[in-house]
């Protein structure tokens, strides 16, 4: 008895395996791309023609699929749908793609974000504009079907900027290699020049110009699979600026009474990208690790400088969801000029302390937020739009309780401000609206440390990065 139950035990694995349904992809049919070209779809998918899944597997790889295609940013909608045959099945991917082409006027603020902005607009009764940028900006995604992008602006105002930049994410047969480029002029007649008391010192000379930035990259990507990403970067910068930001402050270019600072950094980046939307992540993860050796150029700059930040996305219950975020920066001994540091209060900023700059060469930052979905995903047509391309939106709204906890570490200048070298703790809530053509538009009410209240407005998912250009 005991050995036919031992028998039983060994064959029941192997039986239960082979009665599940298999099911094998016959042909793969794709609609709707009239720029796309196939084979860029078809690089993300989790399936291929004549592979074989169980109904479940195949299931779970459609998904994945769809999430890989929604964050190439190509498409407004995916839909895959399976048509069965038999034992065979026929895969449907219908897409409806974005506009590409966007040369769209420049009006904008000059400013770390809308607050900073809007409190010294105030401060003016409403009559100072300087601080306004206005432009064109010429962006042509996939213009060659690849998901290539072309992007060309002048802007004007009160901080200028052209730009010349060209990406591609493949260049080889087997799609694993691309590369980026850009060329970027910045120039300044209101510059900021030293940090005090976690504030701006700002200088400036009859309207003329008080800093010209010139700046170069270019980065090679190598992506063998869908998630998986390694880049390989330099980057080349230059600055010429007006001789009282160096009498003001010797250490903004640290190289004595010479206008112009430049280094050459390059850098080594792993991204493992595991989000089912990139924008506004609910589900998935993301890991991101960097390590950057900066050379001289005509300021003393050699240091090296190692950046992780993981990302985790959840939903605990119908409606509800969890996303938390780990970051932190470390960089070896060796004195940072002015111009090289970035601390909190531009990319990375703990919520609460909008209005501060917060100065530090190593620094730890972890977020974390709450959402329910007051209004799911909603799909809707516009009427008397004939265009595909915007003849169909979304949108979504979600309240969220989030807190920011923070750590700058200054070991060059904390005796001019008081928020580094200390913990910042930053909570409140959030109403966060998604729309089509990623559009984000986030109000939060946050209160920090220091007992300071206040409404501040976003326009970017709070644990990623914003657009430099």
């Amino acid at each position: 008895m005991k050995r036919k139950i031992f028998i039983l035990l060994l064959i029941l694995p192997s039986f239960l395996a082979s009665s599940q349904d298999t099911i094998t992809i016959s042909n793969i049919k794709i609609t709707g791309n009239k720029v796309t070209k196939e084979d860029i779809i078809l690089r993300e998918l989790e399936f291929s023609k004549n592979s074989s899944f169980s109904s479940i597997n195949l299931k779970q790889k459609i998904e994945e699929s769809k999430q890989n295609l929604v964050n190439l940013k190509l498409f407004n909608f995916i839909e895959i749908k399976p048509i069965i045959r038999g034992d065979d099945i026929e895969i449907t991917i219908d897409v409806i793609e974005r506009w590409y082409l966007w040369p769209y006027p420049i009006l904008e603020i000059s400013e770390r974000n809308f607050n900073s902005w809007w409190d010294e607009f105030q401060a003016s009764n409403y009559s100072d504009f300087s601080r306004l940028n206005y432009g064109i900006f010429l962006n042509w995604e996939n213009f060659g079907g690849r998901n290539e992008l072309l992007q060309f602006k002048i802007r004007k105002g009160f901080k200028e900027h052209y730009l010349f930049s060209y990406q591609v994410p493949y260049f080889n047969k087997k799609q694993t290699i691309g590369i980026n480029a850009n060329l970027q002029f910045f120039r300044r007649k209101k510059t900021f020049y030293k940090t005090e008391n976690d504030a701006l010192l700002y200088y400036t000379n009859n309207n003329k110009f008080t800093t010209r930035d010139y700046e170069f990259n270019t980065e090679f990507l190598y992506r063998k699979d869908v998630h998986n990403t390694h880049h390989l970067k330099f980057h080349y910068f230059i600055s010429n600026v007006d001789a009282e930001i160096i009498i003001r402050n010797p250490k903004y270019l640290n190289n004595g009474t010479n206008l112009s600072g430049s280094y050459s950094k390059l850098t080594y980046q792993f991204t493992n990208e595991s989000r089912d939307y990139v924008e506004y992540p609910l589900d998935g993860y993301y890991v991101h690790l960097e390590g950057s050796k900066y050379l001289n150029g005509s300021s003393p700059i050699n240091h090296f400088e190692f950046l992780g930040q993981a990302e985790h996305h959840l939903e605990l219950k119908h409606r509800f969801f969890l996303g938390s975020s780990f970051k932190g920066k470390w960089s070896s001994y060796g004195y940072q000029p002015y111009f090289v540091q970035e601390g909190f209060g531009f990319d990375d900023y703990v919520r609460g302390y909008e209005y501060y700059v917060i100065d530090g060469q190593e620094f730890w930052l972890s977020k974390t937020v709450l959402k329910y979905a007051l209004i799911e995903k909603t799909n809707f047509d516009i009427p008397y739009v004939k265009m595909r391309q915007f003849n169909k939106a979304h949108y979504s709204l979600y309240l969220g309780i989030f807190s920011d906890i923070g750590y700058m570490i200054d070991n060059q200048n904390s005796e001019d401000n008081n928020l580094s070298n200390s913990l910042l703790l930053g909570n409140g809530i959030s109403l966060d609206y998604v729309t089509y053509y990623d559009k984000l538009l986030r109000i939060e009410f946050s209160i920090n440390h220091l007992g300071e209240k206040g409404v501040f407005l976003h326009f970017s998912n709070p644990f990623g990065s914003k657009n430099k250009l």
